[in-house]
């Protein structure tokens, strides 16, 4: 007879940020830090795929790949062509770690735009509905905090 055992995954919580915008309407952050430097995303549940901004510092040593294929195109609003893949080590929620083999790159500038006149901070990227499901994310807005599990 054999036995197996079979882990649990484990669950990790993290702190929520939530910021009102000018002319109503509320966001959602979570801190991150990519190879140790600490950051900033935006968690989009409405976005279907999770991207970072192929112009921040903290992926600068990243080596990016244009993405081939017909289903290049993203949508953020807008057909987005300039995508770029890259492999990103060392990300982490919290304690949360875990290697980005295919992060999906895009240039995330006009929305930083937008984030440092209203908030004054940046972002590495969106956290979108395929992050949010792969790890079994749970935002509780009572506690301000996100959970996701691996």
């Amino acid at each position: 007879m054999t036995i197996q055992n079979k882990q649990q995954p484990k669950q990790y919580t993290s702190r929520i940020i939530i910021k009102s915008l000018e002319g109503g309407g509320k966001h959602i952050f979570v801190r991150c830090k990519v190879g140790g430097t600490k950051s900033l995303m935006l968690i989009d549940t409405g976005c279907s795929n999770t991207v970072f901004d192929s112009g921040s510092e903290v992926f600068a040593g990243i080596r990016l790949h244009e993405l081939k294929g017909t289903n290049k195109n993203f949508s953020l609003n807008a057909a987005i062509d300039d995508v770029k893949i890259g492999k990103i080590k060392d990300f982490a929620i919290g304690r949360f770690k875990v290697n980005i083999n295919r992060g999906v790159f895009i240039s995330l500038e006009q929305i930083n735009s937008l984030y440092e006149s209203m908030l004054g901070q940046r972002i590495i990227g969106i956290l979108g509905s395929d992050f949010m499901r792969k790890y079994k994310a749970i935002i509780d807005f009572g506690k301000g905090s996100m959970s996701v599990e691996n």
